[in-house]
């Protein structure tokens, strides 16, 4: 390529095409030598010298490498995939500090976020930083700074699971139903996952109606039946599939699971653990209680040491009208503004458990040993234990500490003491925590600085 650049235009043709777009770039502040080969040979034969001052800070020279590299970062000399696995593509950036991650500004985002750092959900939110201003091209757009859940973990396995029995607001469905209008892209959208989905007269029409083809969506995948849904997974080589659309039955969401933790079978007792904890907070939450939580996510990650859930994405969750209360766990008719929530997480850990048992027996194990073994897995020595040991340490988050104060007895370590209390049993719904309970869970989070500027782990 650069040979036939050079036979075919001589040094000033060369420099006459390409100096406008490196004046501009350098106008900007910008580095061009990492951006096209060819405008590299310009600069480095003489034609163009780059001017004093424009020469890039130290940090600048970083924020452009992550700027032209979008699928990986470098931090802690350790370099991890990029990843958005649900959400509208361009929403997320490197965020200006180490450990931390920008997503474009949305108000009622930005409200939630400044409820939870005072709410006892707190430990499982990602930590908000507040506002940042950042450039993009020849625009500026204010992003929200949050922690990033990635970079305390090598090499990470995500999925991301959308939570609730509806991913859409009752306003959305009403405005939709005010005026209803034959939808070409929704039809299309529509046939390409099933081509039998539409009525004889949408065939016809070649259209569907907007409250139709959200209603639809919502009864092809597990949204409907189990109040969760897999939006996307990502394995620890970089592979990642968001072919979840039609995946609805219990026996196809485990067979996703089984795959997503297939070789790291210390993390499900984590997830297990960690999710009855995010159970009985939500059931304590101030927040929870007065919100219609909609469109929101649980983002599960692990990698070889370590393994944590957190509750992410809060564009769509509004307030509850006044005087308006839910449980978040009965079935959903329009005006309710019940979001079935808790029918998602319930199922989640039932099917977690039923996914553990079943892997204990696989590997020789019962389910009691296979739960305790989250320090020391069947594949792994205890060399690897005892570094997990040592890095755990600086994992620990301020979850865990709430996590003792509320966790429900896990089923590994109560299974053969208590065998008539089992907390979690197949099919079964969450009781209400008692008073203690909760009030225990608001004092331990009255101990916890809530301070926004405080360094992610």
């Amino acid at each position: 390529m650069l040979q036939q650049w050079r036979n075919g235009f001589s040094p000033k043709i060369r420099a006459f095409v390409c100096l406008p777009f490196v004046r501009r770039r350098l106008r900007r502040g910008k580095n061009v030598l990492n951006k096209l080969p060819l405008i590299k040979e310009i600069i480095l034969c003489g034609l163009y010298t780059t001017p004093e001052k424009f020469e890039p800070s130290g940090w600048r020279k970083l924020r452009n490498i992550v700027q032209w590299t979008p699928f990986f970062q470098t931090y802690k000399k350790q370099r991890y995939p990029w990843v958005q696995l649900a959400g509208h593509q361009g929403n997320f950036k490197a965020g200006p500090e180490q450990g931390t991650v920008l997503k474009k500004l949305c108000p009622k985002e930005e409200d939630c976020f400044r409820v939870l750092m005072k709410d006892v959900l707190r430990p499982y939110v990602p930590q908000y930083k507040g506002q940042v201003t950042s450039e993009d091209g020849e625009c500026k757009y204010i992003y929200l700074q949050l922690q990033d859940l990635l970079s305390d973990f090598n090499q990470p396995c995500v999925m991301d699971c959308k939570v609730g029995v509806r991913t859409y607001l009752e306003e959305e469905l009403s405005k939709a139903k005010e005026k209803p209008k034959l939808r070409k892209d929704m039809y299309e959208k529509m046939i390409q996952i099933d081509p039998d989905a539409p009525s004889e007269e949408e065939h016809k029409a070649k259209g569907v109606t907007k409250p139709r083809y959200m209603v639809w969506r919502e009864t092809i995948s597990s949204t409907a039946t189990l109040g969760f849904r897999i939006e996307g997974i990502k394995k620890s080589d970089g592979t990642s599939t968001k072919d979840f659309k039609t995946t609805k039955s219990r026996q196809q969401i485990k067979q996703a699971f089984r795959e997503f933790v297939n070789g790291f079978q210390h993390a499900m007792p984590r997830y297990i653990h960690r999710l009855q904890a995010i159970r009985a907070t939500l059931e304590c939450s101030d927040f929870f209680q007065t919100h219609e939580v909609i469109g929101s996510s649980l983002l599960f990650v692990h990698d070889h040491y370590h393994a944590s859930v957190w509750l992410i994405d809060f564009a769509k969750t509004v307030g509850l009208p006044e005087n308006q209360k839910i449980d978040h766990r009965s079935t959903w008719t329009v005006g309710n503004h019940e979001d079935g929530y808790l029918i998602g997480i319930n199922n989640l850990i039932d099917i977690f458990t039923e996914l553990d048992a079943e892997m204990a027996v696989e590997t020789s194990l019962t389910p009691s040993s296979a739960s305790s073994s989250a320090s020391l897995s069947p594949k792994r020595n205890l060399s690897e234990s005892a570094l997990e040991d040592t890095a755990s340490g600086s994992m620990m988050r301020e979850g865990e500490v709430v996590l003792e104060t509320i966790k429900p007895a896990k089923v590994a370590t109560v299974a053969d003491t208590q065998p008539t209390h089992s907390p979690i049993e197949a099919g079964s719904t969450a009781e209400q925590p008692s008073t203690s309970l909760c009030a225990a869970a608001k004092a331990t989070e009255e101990k916890e600085p809530v301070d926004g500027s405080q360094e992610a782990r």
